[in-house]
């Protein structure tokens, strides 16, 4: 015998909605190639991690220029 009480509600809770704002804003004000996952054709290591370093800086930049950043 469980102890665990019945549910009265067959309707599970909805997740809180998205907030994507701030990654509209900095898809907005970026190249889309700055983002990509992975390594590009051609790329190199070193270049890969220049893009992603870039990236993070870019984006900070814009997030701190908006005020949503520290």
């Amino acid at each position: 015998m469980s102890m665990m009480p019945v549910p009265t509600s067959t309707h599970a809770p909805q997740p809180a909605p998205l907030d994507v704002t701030y990654l509209a804003l900095v898809l907005d004000q970026t190249e889309p190639e700055i983002h990509a996952p992975g390594q590009l054709p051609g790329e190199t290591l070193a270049e890969t991690a220049a893009r992603r370093a870039a990236a993070a800086d870019i984006t900070n930049e814009i997030l701190t220029n908006e005020g949503w950043a520290a």
